[in-house]
């Protein structure tokens, strides 16, 4: 099994090492690090090229312009070449050992189309995410809101012929995508399989300088929207509405302060 791994970044010296070094560190042989970036000003670029230099075999950099993490990832899927394909942040790092685990889980049950893990949060704020431990429905995913972190799913290859992120989507991508999945069957008529592993995968870096940090009410009216696209009916539609009230009222009223 290769795996894949996809990192969009811009202006992201200050980590993106660490999180090369993560997917280096890593014993699984069979993997590929693509990095998606041309418009960095920082020192990003002349880390990439210096890494790729030296582990040519491993590491890709896609030089195109994106306009998003979305459209970034679209354009970085074209190029991917592993059986199952995951996302890590320029500011996360892989947890030890993570790829060589992940294989053995494949080899024990391959029949899945999505398969996820727990993770950890550390920065200004630290914390486990057991998302594992919770079943991956359209349910879950609204109570939830999201069920684990982007960087945790690793998808089968063949879901990108069919899905591609959302490039209106500036916040919630991953969310949005898994959503899509839990509300669409295959073509043989069958739901798409959600394989949980009770392992840890990744740390997420919270320092609070990234997109979601910065923009936690934008985001979160974002997951609302992508619910309401996937409702099936006015009942769902109402279930949303009441559960984000608290959110929207607080939306409402900075508004009316402005």
């Amino acid at each position: 099994m290769k795996i894949s791994v996809i990192i969009t970044t811009f202006n992201a010296a200050k980590y993106l090492p660490k999180a090369i070094e993560s997917f280096l560190e890593q014993g699984y042989e069979n993997k590929e690090l693509l990095i998606l970036d041309d418009i960095s000003t920082d020192e990003t670029h002349a880390i990439i090229s210096d890494y790729q230099k030296k582990f040519p075999q491993f590491i890709r950099w896609i030089k195109e312009k994106d306009s998003g993490i979305s459209h970034g990832r679209n354009l970085a899927l074209k190029h991917a070449t592993g059986d199952v394909i995951g996302f890590l942040g320029a500011d996360d790092f892989f947890h030890k050992n993570f790829f060589e685990e992940m294989n053995y889980y494949v080899k024990m049950n391959p029949h899945f189309d999505v398969i996820y893990f727990n993770s950890y949060s550390v920065g200004i704020s630290n914390g486990f995410d057991a998302s594992a431990t919770i079943p991956m429905t359209k349910r879950n995913l609204i109570k939830h809101c999201p069920i684990g972190s982007g960087e945790s799913f690793y998808y089968r290859k063949e879901i990108f012929n069919r899905f591609k992120f959302n490039e209106k989507n500036r916040y919630c991508m991953d969310y949005e995508l898994n959503m899509a999945l839990v509300s669409t069957k295959k073509e043989n008529g069958k739901k798409y399989s959600f394989y949980p592993v009770n392992i840890a995968s990744v740390f997420n870096g919270n320092s609070g300088e990234n997109i979601s940090a910065k923009n936690g009410l934008k985001q979160r009216l974002e997951t609302i929207e992508v619910q309401l696209k996937f409702a099936k009916n006015s009942k769902e539609k109402l279930q949303i509405f009441w559960k984000g009230r608290k959110f929207l009222v607080k939306i409402f009223l900075k508004g009316l302060k402005k």
